[in-house]
């Protein structure tokens, strides 16, 4: 009867190890680059196995991360170069812009197969602008509605 006891004992530590090893699992890092200058950092949000991220309702296996992957100062027509993780890169992803007054620039991507995006910072835009550039990770075979995690980066026009 001890050694049950003891056995199970072992099985609820060695749960709760990896409970607790599953948690601290690090959200992959993407990097955005333009004029020398880099901000790069790990995922908003990011969901491991089949989780799905949602806001109101994030599954058991999705870690939240900080609020923002990173700052970088661009300028009007400046180059932005984006990178992602392999996996992320092989399973799909989308990127888009967003200006601070709630407008979407004209520059939005969905890449799957490569890890490395590049586009121009728009022109018409005044040094008091701010652009949050959102990349979405995808799960394998799926649309956005299926995200598996969130960068946020926000790009500062100087």
């Amino acid at each position: 009867m001890r050694l049950k006891k003891r056995g199970l004992a072992l099985a609820v530590a060695a749960a709760t190890l990896g409970l607790v090893a599953a948690c601290d699992k690090p959200a992959p890092y993407a990097t955005v680059v333009s004029g020398g200058d880099s901000a790069g950092g790990e995922a908003t949000a990011w969901c491991f196995e089949d989780g799905t991220f949602n806001a109101s309702t994030p599954s058991s296996d999705c870690k939240a991360g900080p609020t923002n992957a990173g700052e970088i100062d661009v300028k009007p027509g400046g180059i932005v170069e984006v990178d992602v993780p392999p996996t992320v890169g092989e399973d799909g992803w989308t990127a888009a812009l967003a200006s601070s007054d709630g407008n979407l620039a004209p520059v939005s991507f969905v890449r799957k197969g490569t890890t490395y995006i590049r586009f121009t910072v728009p022109t018409d835009t005044s040094g008091d602008t701010t652009y949050v550039l959102e990349l979405l990770a995808l799960h394998p075979g799926h649309t956005a509605e299926k995200a598996r995690g969130l960068w946020r980066f926000v790009l500062n026009v100087e």
